[in-house]
């Protein structure tokens, strides 16, 4: 116990120092980015400790302040129960259909009802005796890695078709944080299409920390050169946005962008006639403005996107100018794959197999490939489990 305690103090003395040192660099004029970079951490982590340095420079302001809530909060609503028992229920009667914790959370999302949480879900389903004991042979509800702050989720949506059969795509982007969001009908789904609009939204509203996106192949590169970073992977890298792929075949792994993509179908394509791609394009323009106007979300307390990112002290717009037409250079950074291992141990990464060890069966695993170390390092919970040797070319 005493050797925890003094390993405990010194990891705290250790982040008080990084806390301190980022400090001093941003008072030298650094970057945020900049700093962010060197030391790891993520832009708002960094904005964070800038403010409370700020609000009193003579206090012990890089000291943590606990996070334990004000008052223990044990009875679950009655309603909220029965909510989370008639779902679980309902999806038990469909075929093919997953039916714990974080599927009943993802029905709560597509309803338009803020859920509970994962543990208050599982203690429910405990309670009223819905826990099935695993067979060992079907995927398990097990921890889903969802550490990662300051998120950006992109989709598309196509092909969609105008008056004539002209074919186009919508590409859509959204803050999970404040459900910001940005909808640019593209003529296909290129990266040279998907790019310009990423940028643009970054200039408008702010860059993430981290960029998620299912694995359609323009998003991240070529089957061709699986290896080979495409213009949107280095755009993101080269700023300091690192790119988190879901797993295949796990759409609510996005449900953000999910449902917000059927908002965009509901009331904006499904509801008017258009009668050229162009004006297609600028009625979507009013369209997205109306939604960070208007549109109220109740995970956060009513408040609409332009109502929430009020209150962002500090935006890490995209200032500087990026020529698409020159190949982008890549010096470091992190490409970081979500995974759930199956019975096989086969872990597929950019057509790469690896096999990993026997106790990561039928659970999900966070797989960072570091660029400029040439290293797959494959983890859970925070807990390395394999390192491997990961050659990734950045010219």
């Amino acid at each position: 116990m005493l050797h925890f305690l003094i390993c405990l103090n010194l990891k705290m003395e250790q982040e008080e120092i990084i806390r301190q040192e980022a400090v001093r660099m941003y008072m030298q004029g650094e970057s945020i980015i900049g700093i962010s970079t060197k030391i790891d951490r993520s832009r708002q982590w960094v904005y964070k400790w800038v403010e409370r340095y700020k609000r009193n420079p003579q206090s012990d302001w890089y000291k943590g302040e606990s996070n334990a809530p004000k008052q223990s909060i044990r009875k679950i609503d009655s309603t909220m129960e029965k909510s989370v028992i008639t779902i679980r229920k309902n999806l038990q009667n469909k075929p093919y259909a997953q039916k714990g914790a974080l599927s009943i959370m993802y029905e709560f999302e597509h309803l338009g009802i803020k859920p509970p949480s994962l543990s208050t879900i599982n203690r429910i389903l405990q309670r009223n005796d819905l826990i099935n004991p695993s067979s060992g042979r079907t995927r398990k509800e097990t921890e889903y890695p969802t550490y990662f702050l300051n998120i950006q989720q992109m989709d598309l949506i196509g092909p969609k078709y105008l008056k004539g059969g002209f074919r186009f795509y919508f590409y859509n982007i959204i803050d999970t944080q404040t459900h910001y969001a940005g909808v640019y009908p593209i003529l296909d789904k290129s990266a040279e299409s998907i790019t310009p609009c990423t940028i643009d939204f970054w200039r408008c509203f702010q860059m993430p920390d981290f960029l998620q996106m299912d694995n359609e192949l323009s998003f991240r590169g070529s089957n061709r050169h699986p290896r080979g970073l495409g213009m949107l992977m280095r755009v993101a890298l080269s700023n300091g946005v690192y790119p988190i792929f879901i797993p295949p075949a796990e759409p609510w792994r996005n449900g953000i962008i999910e449902k917000f993509n059927d908002t965009v179908l509901k009331y904006f394509y499904n509801t008017q006639t258009f009668n050229s791609f162009e004006e297609l394009c600028e009625k979507a323009k009013d369209f997205v403005r109306f939604h960070n106007k208007n549109h109220r979300y109740s995970s956060q307390s009513n408040q609409t996107p332009n109502q929430m990112i009020d209150k962002i002290l500090y935006k890490s717009k995209l200032e500087k100018e990026i020529d698409l037409k020159q190949k982008i250079m890549v010096e470091y950074g992190r490409l970081i794959f979500i995974r759930f291992i199956r019975s096989d141990l086969k872990l597929n990464i950019l057509n790469t197999v690896f096999i990993v060890k026997p106790e990561l069966k039928y659970s999900y695993v966070v797989c960072e490939i570091i660029m400029d170390k040439h290293l797959l390092i494959i983890s859970q919970r925070t807990t390395v489990h394999h390192v491997f040797e990961f050659a990734m070319p950045l010219s």
